[in-house]
């Protein structure tokens, strides 16, 4: 099976940095994935997790926020999202 989670439901304090679009996903964005997609199934379910990686935004909104970033202008905001690959062990 597998999923695609957003990671960007904390919210955002002065101190945070936003991640560039393109990072690689930050152990924290890593457990709330797995996290969320773990809370939709019955609590003894046994998950493993084969992959647990950034889902790429769609090019125009990575341009957009390069054009900006090069630009020294405000960067947009381009979601943050999770793919996840994972299957219920023991199961055919």
């Amino acid at each position: 099976m597998s999923a695609e989670i957003a990671t960007d439901s904390t919210p955002r304090t002065a101190k945070t940095v936003p991640s560039h679009p393109l990072a690689p996903l930050s152990a924290a964005e890593i457990k709330i994935a797995a996290s969320i997609v773990k809370a939709s199934w019955p609590a003894r379910t046994d998950l493993h997790f084969k992959v647990v990686t950034l889902q790429e935004p769609p090019k125009a909104e990575v341009i957009k926020y390069l054009e900006a970033e090069h630009g020294n202008e405000p960067l947009p905001t381009v979601s943050r999202k999770a793919f996840i690959n994972y299957y219920i062990r023991n199961t055919v």
